[in-house]
């Protein structure tokens, strides 16, 4: 078995390397879009296969494989966000691992392995753990039962409590070349894979997603053909428009937007939105620099409440408002 993905076949040999005496708690980390939780599948299938082949990795045929690959190994565990059903009966994915998925992870650990190898548990992302969750998960991690393999995948790390971190050995995974991510999309007929690289951050399945899902890239243009125009903007009509975008969306579009922005008043040049670069050029030398920053925090902060139920037009009117200053 090959790394998932040609550009973690490093990452993928350093791992193999340590495959008869791995690290008991393992960290993934780097940015999304990167491929960091196919690589922990791929290592957690190699560590349970019963007839590896000579570099480590999993031979792919083997019964441990076969209930791998179909979610049923007895000794591997999955802890992950789970979806929710609220009172009204909606359900939505859960914005936190919660205690008690810990508190089954860690009984799972105390078990007798049934195939007499590793153990592998893989929390992901690791950075949705809550304090309750992470307090629970970090008294296991102290003192990991033997042939017990702990692989934590994160996007934010410094999220995780430092305890945590300093028990794990870390694996950083980082972007691949611009040249190898665009060869890569364009081996899967993606056209424009230089914007769209560019609009992910130069994160190849962050592109992927993108050009999969053209309702969204609509959407993404809908928004910043309205924030190129802030002096024609009216945050009532738009905010009523816009309330159907999903906040991940929103989120995902507005703040490379002030980030690029940011870049542009700072004398750089847009890295996200290459396509509005000449919309980006004017708006960031009118922007009011102090504004412009609070506004990027406060963006950064919504963040980690895009699931809060919030009234969605009021919140977006009251943002639009706010941008419309940043022009004043």
């Amino acid at each position: 078995m090959n790394a998932p993905y040609l550009w973690l076949e490093a990452s993928w040999q350093r791992l193999l390397a340590t495959r008869a005496h791995p690290a008991q708690a393992l960290l993934l980390a780097g940015p999304r879009g990167v491929g960091k939780g196919a690589l922990a599948l791929a290592w957690a299938q190699a560590l349970l296969c019963e007839a590896p082949r000579p570099d480590g990795a999993a031979c792919g045929g083997c019964a441990a494989c076969h209930w791998f690959d179909i979610g049923a190994h007895p000794d591997f565990r999955l802890v992950t966000l789970q979806e929710k059903t609220n009172k009204s009966g909606e359900t939505r994915m859960a914005t936190a691992i919660e205690v008690e998925q810990a508190r089954e992870a860690i009984d799972f650990v105390q078990l007798s392995t049934s195939r007499a190898g590793f153990r592998v548990v893989l929390v992901n992302p690791a950075d949705s753990l809550n304090s309750p969750s992470a307090n629970a998960l970090l008294k296991v991690l102290e003192e990991p039962p033997l042939k017990t393999v702990f692989v934590l995948v994160s996007d934010q790390p410094r999220r995780l409590l430092p305890t945590i971190r300093s028990r794990c050995t870390r694996l950083d995974i980082g972007l691949p070349s611009l040249e190898t991510a665009a060869r890569w999309l364009s081996g899967r007929q993606i056209e424009d894979a230089e914007t769209l690289l560019a609009l992910s951050g130069g994160a190849p399945l962050d592109a992927l997603d993108w050009a999969a899902d053209g309702a969204e890239l609509d959407e993404r243009r809908s928004l910043l053909e309205g924030l190129a125009r802030p002096e024609q903007l009216d945050p009532v009509a738009l905010g009523d428009r816009w309330k159907t975008i999903k906040p991940q969306t929103w989120h995902r579009v507005v703040y490379k937007w002030l980030g690029d922005l940011l870049a542009v008043k700072l004398h750089g040049s847009a890295q996200f939105n290459r396509d509005f670069a000449d919309d980006l050029a004017r708006l960031g030398k009118m922007a009011d620099l102090a504004k412009l920053l609070a506004l990027a925090k406060m963006q950064a902060n919504e963040g980690r409440t895009l699931a809060h139920p919030l009234h969605r037009t009021l919140q977006l009117e009251a943002w639009l408002i706010q941008y419309r200053h940043l022009f004043v």
